[in-house]
């Protein structure tokens, strides 16, 4: 039997998603189609994979209306269903809660089991804010159907990090439901680059989306105490997103010099970023609305390259993040604290550079991207065949 599978996500890559495709092309036994609901304006390349909408693009305008109506009443499209069984597949794994609940009616209309990884801000984020349509009107009703999305006995959940798992379990997910599933990184694509970290100039590298919780503003503020020690320091944000320019201002009002803003860079761009950088720094916070790391990738990407990892996300927490032993932390919003550190990184580099060797360890130990992906398989696998008499009646009918 073929195992093919569908990954499901609402909009089709994201630069911020490149997890997802890595993950994909990282298969081995399983044979992916990547599914959407729309493809991105500036999107991933990720035509190495196959790819299509749950109806396709050329639609006609009535049918693609009948379509978006049943979406908004969480219902399946009789289309997008006979799309879907054409691809014969045996499981659906979805990224995101939030495209979790729009698919579910989809894998129960085929009788599929649908494996959903939690990843941040779909577990994280209060209720109430969810509830009150701070995140649109259509999620007001989110944390409702994810939490009965929870009860189908054909559902189950991936969480990132430890730090996601209890968000699950306290959202209202029953422990037993949800199993850790690292996604990795590609740890023989970032490797430590050619020029030693004593040897590179006093670079401090931010790599994300410019969003709240992401913490850039408070990067600023501490690089301004830095540069009063270290003059000749250096910072590069890589990244887009809706606070870029109120950081730009808060740079002129500073009278800040030695920032670069670079925008969205793809993966050999970053891995250059940071082979010139002696520090990465990702400064991240508990956004008002809840809103928290997951586990984030490009921490990973810096710990397998071999320069200093900062930072004051809790996501990874007992995970990759052991302070003082695979990374430096702080106290969310302490730009003081942030502030000495960096400073003492960038100083004294010699001093700390034992600790490179031992995130390098924990990446090669439990991080390896192909090692997390042979795990993801063996879980496809084990729900996969929790129903394969109802998967394979439902391909019968397509």
């Amino acid at each position: 039997m073929t195992d093919n599978l569908i990954i499901y996500q609402d909009g089709l890559l994201s630069y911020s998603e490149t997890f997802i495709k890595q993950q994909a092309v990282g298969l081995k036994r399983w044979k992916p189609t990547l599914v959407g609901h729309k493809y991105q304006r500036r999107s991933l390349d990720f035509s190495m994979l196959p790819s299509q909408l749950l109806i396709p693009e050329n639609t006609f305008f009535a049918r693609k209306w009948l379509y978006l109506f049943r979406r908004w009443r969480n219902q399946a499209d009789p289309l997008g269903v006979k799309q879907l069984q054409q691809l014969a597949p045996r499981l659906l794994h979805v990224h995101f809660g939030t495209s979790a609940v729009d698919i579910w009616p989809y894998a129960k209309a085929m009788g599929l089991p649908m494996l959903v990884t939690l990843h941040g801000f779909d577990i994280s984020i209060h209720r109430a804010w969810w509830e009150a349509g701070k995140r649109g009107s259509r999620k007001r009703t989110y944390p409702a159907q994810l939490l009965a999305m929870a009860q189908d006995p054909q559902v189950h959940f991936l969480a990132v990090s430890k730090a996601i798992r209890q968000r699950a379990i306290n959202f209202g997910i029953a422990p037993e439901k949800i199993t850790i599933s690292y996604i990795g990184v590609d740890a023989d694509a970032f490797t430590p680059g050619t020029t030693p970290l004593l040897q590179r100039s006093n670079r401090i590298l931010y790599v994300g989306r410019l969003v709240e919780k992401k913490g850039a503003n408070y990067l600023l503020e501490a690089f301004q105490q830095v540069k009063q020690q270290v003059h000749d320091a250096e910072l590069i944000i890589v990244g887009k997103g809706p606070m870029e320019e109120r950081l730009k201002q808060r740079i002129a009002e500073l009278k800040l010099e030695g920032v670069t803003f670079t925008g969205a860079l793809s993966n050999q761009q970053v891995k250059a970023q940071i082979d010139a950088a002696k520090v990465f720094c990702l400064p991240s916070i508990t956004a008002v609305s809840g809103d928290a790391e997951g586990l984030p990738i490009s921490i990973l990407e810096a710990q397998a390259s071999g320069i200093f990892v900062v930072t004051s996300s809790s996501g990874g927490v007992g995970d990759n993040l052991i302070d003082q032993e695979t990374c430096f932390t702080f106290p969310e919003k302490d730009q003081d604290k942030l502030a000495a550190i960096l400073t003492e990184l960038l100083t004294h580099t010699d001093k700390h550079t034992g600790i490179i060797d031992s995130q390098r360890a924990l990446i090669q130990r439990t991080f390896r991207l192909d090692n997390c992906c042979a795990q993801l398989e063996n879980l496809y696998n084990r729900y996969a065949a929790a129903a394969p008499i109802i998967a394979n009646k439902t391909h019968d009918h397509s």
